[in-house]
């Protein structure tokens, strides 16, 4: 079996950027999320991966692209001498065996992380060994220097949220008032019942292998005759193609992170007892939540949106501590890059 394959490779490379993942079980989703972020800058870029399974996974997938394959050091080394053009490597994660990319002090090395390492990586003094890392706000800023102390020559770096963009750019539909639940675990779903009453409004449900809740629904609004006010789609594309016109998002903590913020829509969160909500981390983002218990509070909190948002600052303020939207709709990491090309 081969350590290293550079095949891939096209001739005469020019490679600015190599894209780095040593995350075996993690690969692939590390490249899908940062993938489009780095196509859309037309910088000529690689991507290195580990292991020989996500190797053959992402090249089935990604035909076209620079996808390179090195298992020891001299596998790494054999990847950056083929690419004299390289100035920077980007990471996303923090493991042991980056070191075998660290020690190319010509080029410079970059830490972005991944969909959800700002809040639930653990920071160490090893994160020490980057030049730079970039950020989506300064929430991670705050957290790291907070758990790293020392950060020595690190510099941060604010770019928002590439992945973001089309959000932010896209602007709300006012005309529209849709209901939107967003679920993974369904269990709070017969807490709905009451929201069900106002099917003057569109809603949106995604449920996860709960075929008596979705017969729930489907009957409840077929009684009201109102079916065509019901949509049930998988979550994905819920999240892809409707949530960007949401009036309101009901949610339950499983489903909850940070980036239930960026639609800019208040947010209930429904718990089964009063004290759950002091476990939900981070901090920041529970603040930024309505939460109710029963029906009648559900019912109430519904009620008390129509008219008022008390939530609203806080939601607008917590967005860009986590997901900073000027950053994000400067391109800021696609300028970054740039600038490093040059």
């Amino acid at each position: 079996m081969f350590n290293c394959n550079i095949s891939r490779l096209q001739p005469n490379s020019n490679n600015y950027i190599m894209l780095h993942s040593a995350d075996i079980k993690l690969t692939e989703n590390h490249i899908d999320f940062w993938l489009e972020s780095l196509l859309n800058t037309t910088i000529s870029f690689s991507i290195l991966v580990r292991d020989i399974k996500n190797f053959k996974k992402l090249t089935q997938k990604y035909p076209s692209l620079q996808i390179l394959y090195a298992k020891s050091p001299i596998d790494v080394e054999s990847v950056i001498t083929a690419q004299p053009s390289l100035k920077a490597i980007l990471y996303t994660s923090n493991l042991a065996r980056n070191i075998h990319l660290l020690r190319f002090n010509h080029l410079k090395h970059i830490f972005i992380g991944t969909k959800n390492s700002e809040w639930l990586s653990q920071f160490n003094k090893s994160y020490r060994a980057y030049d730079e890392i970039w950020c989506g706000g300064e929430f991670v800023i705050n957290r790291m220097k907070k758990e790293i102390g020392n950060i020595g020559h690190l510099e941060f770096k604010t770019i928002g949220k590439p992945q973001l963009l089309p959000i932010v750019l896209n602007k709300k539909e006012e005309e529209k008032h849709l209901f939107i639940l967003m679920k993974k675990y369904s269990y709070f779903l017969e807490k709905i019942y009451f929201a069900t009453q106002n099917i003057d409004m569109e809603y949106y449900l995604s449920i996860h292998e709960e075929k008596k809740l979705k017969n729930f629904f489907i009957n409840t609004f077929k009684i009201k005759n109102k079916t065509h006010k019901l949509h049930i789609i998988q979550q994905n594309i819920l999240l892809k193609e409707f949530i960007h016109k949401a009036s309101l998002i009901i949610t339950d903590k499983k489903s909850l992170s940070p980036y239930s913020l960026q639609y800019q829509v208040p947010i209930i969160l429904m718990i089964e007892k009063e004290e759950e909500k002091y476990f939900i981390e981070p901090k920041e983002l529970r603040e930024s939540c309505y939460f109710v218990t029963t029906h009648n509070e559900l019912k109430k909190q519904i009620i008390q949106l129509e008219t008022i948002d008390n939530l609203k600052e806080i939601r607008d303020y917590t967005l860009n501590y986590f997901f900073h939207q000027n950053a994000t709709l400067k391109q800021q990491f696609k300028k970054e890059l740039q600038e490093i090309c040059k």
